[in-house]
């Protein structure tokens, strides 16, 4: 008994010392930063919540991680929106069609992350190729405000860089559904929507749970696609957060961000996750 529980620690030990020097220490720095002062751009390690009295008494940072946190939502809730149909697509077609759409539908992602982030960068803004293309077929004179830098040009981004991993954990529990239940159904006179949510729905929601966490989870505290194609309106927390440490050398205030925005991030894939729980053990 003692020498299988001394092989368990050896084996788990490298994944124990990488998750303490990887994660956990990080943390604990990020924790003492946020609790420290900045003095003259230089970080003063004394015991202060002034970092947070700031974030919470101000009128920008709050309102700044709702907005983050609500382009997070309206992107998965889109990417949910899209992804499901295409899912049941690929789960219903053959073992051929399917390697094929699959295939198709990963196949962007044997590009690099900022790659495709570059490509979204030269489509938008006033000098973009939508912007160009427009004016030299003639469809306007000026520059077209939805094809600029800002909100619109962020969730299109968003959405071409993380819709398939809402499609594919979608797919993974629709591709395990009995479709006999679903004739079932029918049979006993479900019709076509009320099997859909009475029978499918039910079954694929571990799924679309995992695709919401997927993709929230990085949206919602994305730097890198505000910073490129965000513009003015498409600010989000994330890149008032790197900026805190870079040009303002304040990473005392930015540590104290980035502790808010992980609690809150920490709670709703908590909830989410217990709510995947709770369907996953249904199908069970």
């Amino acid at each position: 008994m003692q020498s299988h529980r001394l092989r368990s620690i050896l084996l788990s030990a490298p994944l124990l010392t990488l998750y303490i020097a990887g994660l956990l220490v990080p943390l604990c720095i990020l924790a003492r930063y946020s609790l420290a002062a900045n003095i003259n751009m230089r970080t003063s390690f004394v015991w202060t919540f002034a970092n947070y009295t700031k974030i919470f008494t101000g009128d920008l940072y709050l309102p700044l991680l709702m907005k983050s946190l609500g382009i997070g939502a309206l992107v998965t809730i889109i990417c949910l929106l899209v992804g499901y149909p295409a899912a049941w697509i690929i789960a219903r077609a053959n073992e051929k069609r399917r390697t094929m759409l699959l295939l198709l539908l990963l196949l962007p992602w044997w590009a690099s992350y900022i790659v495709r982030v570059f490509a979204f960068y030269t489509l938008f803004g006033n000098s973009g190729v939508l912007n160009k293309t427009a004016q030299l077929l003639g469809l306007s004179e000026e520059t077209i405000g939805i094809f600029t830098f800002g909100l619109p040009a962020l969730i299109v981004t968003e959405l071409n860089l993380f819709l398939p991993l809402t499609v594919i954990p979608i797919y993974l529990s629709l591709e395990k559904l009995d479709w006999n239940l679903v004739l079932a159904a029918r049979s006993l006179g479900a019709g076509p929507v009320y099997a859909f949510l009475r029978v499918v729905l039910p079954w694929s929601l571990p799924g679309v749970i995992a695709g919401a966490i997927f993709v929230f989870m990085p949206v919602a505290g994305t730097y890198v696609v505000p910073e490129l194609v965000g513009g003015t309106s498409g600010i989000m927390i994330g890149r008032v957060i790197a900026t805190q440490f870079g040009a303002s050398s304040n990473w005392s205030f930015g540590s104290a961000l980035a502790i808010i925005l992980l609690v809150v991030l920490l709670l709703t894939l908590t909830l989410l996750t217990r709510v995947r729980s709770k369907f996953s053990g249904q199908q069970g």
